[in-house]
């Protein structure tokens, strides 16, 4: 696979993501932190495969997560669209959020829609996220060999 950019993530409809693990990082003031899996083909995200580019989304401390489950009433209007990160500066949550969650009218908030296998998070954030290419992970499995005994963790 090649390299992963946020350019690819907001612009590219043939590309796949998938969530493999969400921090969130109290040292450093609660810090949104997503890990994802990424391909062209849907089953190598799936799956898991070693060809998948596996890279970290990272939003500041001020940043807002939702869920899709908790935005039931919140339809946007946007067609079914297959690019994994959809940026909005203009939504029926931001409206929401300014209205009713207090947010800071001197920041130019923008509604960062991650679009993940079978799992959508909505975070709203008045910077853009930080891209890290992570390479590619073999398994979210260590395993451990001894004389005496084998284990999978």
């Amino acid at each position: 696979m090649q390299e992963i950019t946020l350019e690819k993530l907001q612009f590219r409809e043939d590309y796949h993501i998938g969530l493999n693990q969400f921090l969130m990082d109290v040292a450093t003031g609660n810090r949104l932190i997503f890990h994802f899996r990424g391909h062209t083909e849907e089953t190598m995200v799936i799956v898991g495969d070693y060809s998948c580019n596996y890279f970290r989304l990272t939003f500041e401390a001020d940043a807002i997560l939702l869920r899709s489950p908790d935005l039931y009433e919140l339809k946007e209007d946007v067609e079914i669209n297959p690019i994994p990160l959809l940026t909005l500066t203009d939504s029926k949550l931001l409206t929401f959020a300014r209205e009713m969650m207090n947010l800071d009218p001197t920041k130019d908030w923008v509604h960062y829609w991650l679009r993940a296998f079978e799992q959508d998070f909505h975070v709203l954030s008045p910077r853009p996220p930080v891209l890290t290419d992570l390479g590619h992970k073999r398994s979210d499995a260590i395993v451990t060999y001894s004389f005496d005994s084998f284990s999978v963790e």
